[in-house]
């Protein structure tokens, strides 16, 4: 049996993944996206005025005026580095594989940002958060964007023009705790 799962882990998210986002969450830059792909999120981000760090493990073949660095693995970002970047906020659509390790990581990289607006945007799909091994970043979850059903094709799946079939949402977390989350339908 083969995996049917794209390799690299490239499934693009929709062009209005953002601004879905942006109408229910007021968030400041500067904006690091590790998982930039081939700037899905990136594009309309910087549409929207933010300046975006935008980084990806793989090269996928983006476009050079995104100025996608690559290869750079999120997980080995350091502390002084990202403070020394200057980063306020993250923004990403990881490989679902490694979606547990990418949270939590950028949760400790804003919190030692220190800063209150600090926090974490990750589109994945809606059932994502229920998982026990995740009760933990429940205490984080600021807000919970139900975006609804959204197309995120591999490369070279041709769009046959059928609706989405998996639910997504964003998920905000904050390095601090919250008394609750706001659930909303975007």
């Amino acid at each position: 049996m083969t995996d049917a799962r794209e390799p690299t882990g490239l499934y693009e998210s929709p062009e209005n993944a953002i601004d879905l986002l942006l109408s229910h969450k007021r968030i400041v830059g500067p904006i690091l996206e590790p998982s930039a792909g081939l700037g899905r999120l990136v594009i309309p981000l910087r549409r929207h005025g933010f300046d975006v760090l935008a980084r990806d493990l793989f090269h996928h073949g983006a476009s050079s005026y995104l100025g996608i660095e690559t290869p750079v693995d999120f997980i080995t970002t350091t502390t002084i580095e990202f403070r020394e970047i200057g980063i306020n906020t993250i923004v990403m659509n990881p490989d679902y594989n490694v979606s547990d390790e990418h949270v939590r990581f950028a949760l400790t990289l804003v919190g030692n940002t220190r800063r209150q607006s600090s926090c974490v945007c990750v589109l994945l799909r809606l059932n994502w958060i229920a998982a026990k091994k995740r009760k933990d970043l429940l205490l984080h979850l600021e807000r919970i964007i139900i975006t609804g059903r959204m197309k995120m094709l591999p490369p070279g799946v041709v769009d046959k023009g059928h609706g989405g079939s998996v639910d997504y949402a964003w998920f905000v977390f904050v390095p601090r705790m919250v008394e609750g989350t706001i659930i909303v339908r975007a």
